[in-house]
């Protein structure tokens, strides 16, 4: 292709935290930069998320004066990863990650804070956990900040907004919803102000597009990356019906995410029968398709045990003109358990690391999944206290999102799982459930998950009787948030590998687009959005020519 009609140095395919970082890092090098989107806002699966970013040795906790220790942080990263993580691309990742926390701290306005007391996801059963420092948010941001990007970025379904994570626990967390100022989240609403995920993109935004002018056009896929024969030139994209021929001198950056909302690729790859998302439906398998045309390499980790979720749709709730779909946490409140068909409990339902795995597990004599689909069962207790979803307690909810019935035999009937052998898991269960111990499967021992999903009154923060009928069920579903088993492979430099073993020159991955070869087989809530920070920044650096794209 000899005739562009667009030309910029680095052109960035996605607009969440991965685009967005390599722009601003290739901006900061003097290179010109554009940022396409598919969707028809800016902040992709970042701001759906929790906003959460895991940085070991990061700056605030130097500056608090309690210093990460890097040995340890080494080892619980390595517990994570299983034995399937690439060392070098561990290690840069572990190195490089609190440079760029710092970077957007000091260069790109991003005002950083840690989340107090927020415990690493096993503390302080694994080696080299903490109890508090490694989790980063940030302060909440001003939505007018963004001019006329204010209304063209994404805000969250998933999480309440206009609070910090400091205020969410403060006020009890996901379970005590009763307990919330929702007078003050009503004043930062109307305010616009904005935390969590939405939070994040914003600060991220405005030091992209605002402050440094950089380029962006939504409602503009990629369909296709553009080679010369030898090296990634530019790609072509469709905006208003209309065919755009871009170039890209120094590179292109894929980071679209994963292929969550792909018909056929999670069924594929992520070891269960069916799939749904949290995320936008633009996170489509783009960057394996657009990739794969060109020769990229894939690459992928076991699936049993990253960020994904199970979880329901309420009827009639959508975004972008799709089904919405939300996680399920509440099988980690009091009152509440999860079981298999056969009427058994199988996990720590307040702790997805400990039941995701348990999901996936396969029966090869009876040629199934034993546990799944997992049910979520709750009782009257818990919709005196509790809420389900949207619906407040008290507040009635349709018998199409939620099984009733007055005994656990009857609700087993209603769910097709075994009745009789529902109301023995009840009845057993009850008999520890006030008390501080799961003899079973130890729920309630994880602080992550008591102060994430627990209600701190009870004894034991998750867990509390079932015996109040009626009783209420519903079947979970998988829903992926956009960190898929598989993805392009990247090596050092974030540039992508073609099937033959060498780097495609000009291009590059980051995010949820890439492979999780740093990270391995486990998974850290943050890590996700660790991973596209830092290798975005890696790869800006890197397609503009830096001496030490780690720097």
């Amino acid at each position: 292709m000899t005739e562009w009609d667009l030309s910029f140095d680095v052109v960035c395919v996605g607009s969440g935290l991965g685009g967005i970082t390599a722009a601003i890092a290739a901006h900061d090098l003097g290179k010109s930069c554009l940022v396409l989107e598919k969707a028809d806002k800016l902040g992709g699966v970042c701001a759906y998320s929790g906003g959460e970013v895991f940085v070991c040795n990061n700056h605030k906790m130097s500056a608090e004066g309690a210093p990460d220790d890097p040995t340890a942080s080494k080892a619980y990263l390595d517990f994570l990863a299983g034995g399937y993580a690439d060392p070098a691309l561990a290690k840069i990742l572990l190195e490089t990650g609190p440079r760029v926390a710092r970077y957007m701290d000091e260069r790109a306005g991003v005002k950083w804070k840690i989340i107090n007391k927020f415990p690493d996801y096993h503390y302080p059963h694994a080696p080299g956990t903490v109890g508090h420092g490694r989790y980063l948010e940030v302060e909440l941001f001003n939505g007018a900040d963004l001019g006329d990007w204010q209304h063209k970025t994404y805000k969250t379904p998933h999480m309440p907004p206009g609070i910090t994570h400091d205020e969410l626990f403060e006020w009890g967390g996901l379970a005590c919803i009763l307990q919330w100022n929702f007078g003050l989240m009503g004043q930062r609403i109307m305010a616009d102000q904005r935390g969590f995920g939405p939070g994040m993109m914003g600060y991220f935004i405005k030091a992209a597009m605002v402050d440094r002018g950089i380029e962006a056009r939504v409602s503009t896929p990629v369909t296709r990356i553009v080679t010369d024969g030898t090296r990634v030139v530019g790609v072509v994209a469709e905006h208003e019906g209309q065919s755009l021929r871009i170039q890209a001198r120094n590179g292109v950056v894929m980071a679209i995410g994963g292929y969550d909302w792909h018909p056929d690729l999670p069924k594929y790859h992520e070891g269960l029968p069916e799939w749904h998302s949290m995320c936008q439906p633009s996170v489509a398998g783009d960057n394996m398709m657009l990739g794969g045309e060109i020769g990229a390499a894939l690459a992928g980790v076991p699936s049993y045990n990253l960020g994904m979720f199970f979880g329901y749709r309420i009827p009639g709730e959508e975004h972008d003109g799709a089904p919405l779909w939300r996680a399920s946490w509440e099988g980690g409140y009091p009152h509440a358990i999860w079981v298999n068909r056969k009427g058994n409990r199988f996990g720590d339902e307040s702790f997805y690391r400990d039941y995701l795995p348990r999901c996936h597990e396969w029966d090869g004599v009876a040629q199934e999944h034993p546990n799944y689909p997992p049910y979520l069962i709750f009782d009257q207790n818990y919709r005196d206290k509790y809420a389900f979803a949207t619906y407040m307690p008290g507040q009635p909810v349709p018998e199409e999102v939620l099984a009733c019935a007055d005994t656990p035999e009857e609700l087993g009937a209603k769910l097709g799982i075994d009745g009789a052998q529902l109301a023995r898991t009840l009845a057993h269960f009850n008999t520890f459930a006030d008390g501080t111990t799961d003899p079973d499967f130890g729920r309630g021992t994880y602080p992550w998950a008591a102060m994430m999903v627990g209600d701190k009154s009870r004894p034991n923060p998750n867990m509390g009787p079932l015996n109040k009928g009626p009783y209420y069920g519903i079947a979970l579903k998988p829903v992926g948030v956009g960190i898929n088993s598989v993805g392009l492979k990247t090596d050092h430099f974030a540039r992508v590998q073609h099937v033959r073993g060498r780097p495609i020159d000009g291009f590059y991955a980051c995010g949820n687009s890439a492979a999780a070869l740093d990270t391995g087989a486990g998974y850290q809530s943050g890590i996700s959005n660790l991973r596209g920070m830092t290798w975005g920044y890696i790869a800006g650096r890197h397609a503009a020519g830096a001496d030490d794209p780690y720097a």
